[in-house]
């Protein structure tokens, strides 16, 4: 049973150096390497060189700095309905000028090109899978196991299959949950039992346990949250970055290209 911690918007707008250092020696303290989605536009601002500095420690410390969007709004790479009509479907050429711009202002900041991808607010299409499969890209994880993947209460089971599968030639690794998105003391408890029963429902369809966070919605419950569900699970699972997981998957995948 493989588990992956993730981030997403990592970026000066949502998280201050202070808490992202806390965050990286948070990791460090229970030893294990995490994918941080970056958005790249909101880093090119003079005042965000110290932040610079932190994506470039997170680098050294072992974990995966990976693409989430070029400066993540809403229809960047796909439509949430119902919406004001018309709201176009972002194009396969749009999306490829998007990366490309998401891709060169990154590899500015760290020096290191990104192989994995996650769309703001989960919103792609088949488009966006060409595009990074154009690119190069190994691995997509814009895909959630329930929708909606933050409301613990209403969702339902989206996709058909619980493991990792490809499309277009690329990896896609599904959200398993967004269970610390708004998590707080009256409901603490509770979202960590859905969380392991998710985890144990992961496990029995030989699935990867991705567990996703926000910073915006975290701080030091949501740290609180990850080192209990981190020692309930440790000795059932082995916690590895989406780039790894992407690698395992390549060879060994449900294709379900279309």
């Amino acid at each position: 049973m493989i588990t992956s911690i993730t981030f997403d918007d990592i970026s000066p707008k949502y998280l201050s150096v202070d808490e992202f250092k806390n965050l990286i020696d948070f990791l460090d303290e229970v030893d294990i390497n995490c994918t941080f989605f970056v958005v790249p536009y909101e880093n090119l601002s003079c005042l965000s060189k110290r932040f610079s500095r932190c994506l470039r420690i997170a680098l050294e410390k072992g974990h995966e700095l990976a693409l989430h969007g070029y400066i993540h709004v809403k229809n960047e790479f796909g439509v949430l309905y119902p919406v004001p009509l018309p709201v176009p479907f972002p194009s396969l050429k749009k999306q490829i000028e998007r990366l490309k711009k998401a891709l060169t202002f990154l590899a500015n900041i760290v020096d290191e090109r990104p192989f994995g991808f996650r769309a703001p607010l989960y919103l792609h299409n088949n488009a966006t899978l060409k595009a990074l499969s154009i690119l190069g890209f190994r691995y997509d994880s814009s895909a959630t196991l329930f929708k909606p993947a933050h409301n613990l209460h209403f969702r339902i089971k989206w996709l058909r299959v619980w493991r990792p599968f490809t499309k277009f030639g690329v990896v896609e690794i599904p959200v398993s949950g967004d269970y610390t998105y708004s998590l707080n003391s009256n409901n603490f408890n509770e979202s960590l039992k859905i969380a392991l029963r998710d985890f144990e429902r992961v496990k029995s369809h030989d699935g990867v346990f991705v567990l996703n966070n926000h910073p915006k919605h975290f701080g030091n419950i949501g740290l609180r949250f990850l080192r209990i569900l981190v020692e309930s699970v440790s000795k059932k699972t082995v916690f590895l970055r989406l780039c790894d997981v992407a690698k395992i998957y390549k060879t060994h995948y449900i294709n379900l290209d279309a």
